[in-house]
């Protein structure tokens, strides 16, 4: 299991376990409801059994517990606030894991030969660490091989779906990111012959750079965020020398249909999008009917309003619990995700049993405004995002909740056109306001382009400053 290859240990990579989960996984998904199920009680009183037990923190919060409602909701300020009792492993200690991560090491390099370290954006406020273990590690792999990457439920091994291809990976490359440490790993674990042929981008480089290295490196899969996506789509859609791929990848924003059909048309190919986070990788994955599904088996997600109370299947949450049943050694037993989420009531016509769900405006805020009757109105960022794609036909954009409460509109256009942009979406925006009866607020063209979150280069869409 731990080999080394000169002086760095091996990534976390547990062979029984890998054909263990991606056992488990294929019968989950050729019989989600049945035996997808059956794994999911089992995974779930393991987890339960295991963090009571050796987890001083979840001991302490549930001593009693024998169900999931026992739990109380936990945030992530409390995980970070009590790390050094979290885990079941008491070797792991904040201290420990800054050491690690700040010693120049391979990210992809087993730390106490047995996990990755990743690390969160923070663009919920406050940045995450979360310790993989093999156990989850095989999970997410044959998820991303049976489920992401696949087409039927038999699927194709694991590194199969990348053998003979040319990836392009243009996201954080600068820290401890999930997906950066993956795809480290991935190269790294992958039998001779089956390794990604790859090239890793900082999304924060200028985009003119962006740009030549993909012209340079011609992949087949280009693999970023929606708004990056974008960007480089709106840049070639009227070049004489398009850029083309085979399929592009996306995850770690919101992606919106004006975005999926832009992106799609552009580079004239399969736009495949999926839902993860830090705290678990692969959540949901895309069905060819672009439907999100969960991946229950391996992961319980519970919409709930401002109060922790369930919502209607149906309705859109305020922010959603998520259990990881997969990593044992770092438990998340109803962790607090700030992602509005809801459960969609009716069947996919792509005929699989396992839950559909639909994300809104994941790392963006929901703004709450002033209604003209002298109450609230509360708009969802996905619908604001719509108007104004629709309005200005731009992607690349932010509006900023001013702590004054004036809303600024920055976008990625420059001189006239930028102006013309900005008339076009201040009066849809103004508009549709109006018809949500909000009373009308002050609407200013923001000067300098949107900001991408430093680290991660993620681009929030709607940022209510005063709630920060």
């Amino acid at each position: 299991m731990n080999a080394h290859r000169g002086h760095h240990p091996s990534p976390p990579f547990d062979a029984a376990l890998s054909a263990q989960a991606f056992h488990e996984t294929w019968l989950a998904t050729v019989d989600p409801t049945g035996v997808g199920q059956w794994f999911r009680r089992q995974r779930l009183d393991r987890l339960i059994a295991t963090a009571t037990r050796d987890s001083p923190l979840y001991a302490r919060r549930a001593r009693s517990a024998r169900v999931i409602d026992d739990f109380e909701p936990i945030g992530k300020h409390e995980l970070m606030d009590h790390f050094d009792d979290w885990a079941v492993d008491r070797r792991i200690t904040r201290a420990g894991v800054e050491a690690f991560i700040g010693g120049g090491d391979t990210i992809a390099d087993g730390w106490l030969e047995r996990y990755l370290i990743w690390t969160s954006s923070g663009t919920s406020g406050q940045p995450g660490v979360f310790v993989q273990d093999a156990a989850s590690l095989a999970a997410y792999d044959a998820i991303e091989a049976l489920r992401l990457r696949s087409t039927g439920p038999a699927g194709p091994p694991l590194g199969l779906w990348a053998a003979g291809r040319r990836f392009a990976y243009v996201g954080a490359v600068g820290g401890a990111y999930a997906g950066h440490v993956s795809v480290a790993r991935l190269q790294r674990i992958a039998p001779p012959g089956w390794a990604p042929t790859l090239c890793e981008i900082s999304v924060l480089d200028p985009l003119d750079e962006i740009e030549a290295r993909l012209r340079a490196w011609g992949p087949d899969v280009l693999i970023t965020y929606p708004t990056l996506a974008a960007s480089l789509a709106g840049r070639t859609v009227n070049d004489r020398r398009p850029l083309r791929f085979g399929e592009v990848w996306l995850g770690g924003e919101q992606l919106s249909p004006t975005q999926r059909a832009f992106i799609g048309d552009a580079f004239g190919c399969v736009v495949r999008n999926s839902y993860g986070a830090s705290e678990f990788y692969s959540i949901a994955f895309e069905c060819r009917y672009g439907r999100l599904h969960l991946n229950d088996d391996w992961v319980i997600l519970e919409p709930v309003d401002a109060d922790h109370r369930p919502v209607p299947v149906g309705a859109f949450s305020h922010a959603t619990l998520l259990t990881n049943l997969a990593n044992r050694t770092q438990p998340l037993i109803r962790y607090t995700l700030q992602d509005c989420t809801r459960f969609v009531p009716e069947p996919c016509p792509c005929g699989s049993g396992l839950a559909v769900i639909e994300v809104q405006g994941r790392s963006d805020d929901a703004l709450v405004l002033a209604g003209r009757d002298g109450g609230t109105v509360t708009l969802l960022p996905l619908a604001i995002e719509t108007v104004v794609e629709e309005a200005g036909g731009i992607t690349e954009f932010q509006l900023i909740r001013r702590p004054d409460g004036s809303l600024e509109l920055r976008l990625s256009l420059q001189g006239d056109a930028a102006r013309q942009a900005f008339d076009r979406c201040r009066r849809a925006l103004l508009g549709w306001f109006a018809r949500q009866d909000v009373r009308t607020p002050r609407l200013v063209h923001g000067h300098g382009g949107p900001l991408r979150a430093p680290g991660s280069g993620k681009l929030r869409r709607v940022i209510d400053d005063r709630a920060r």
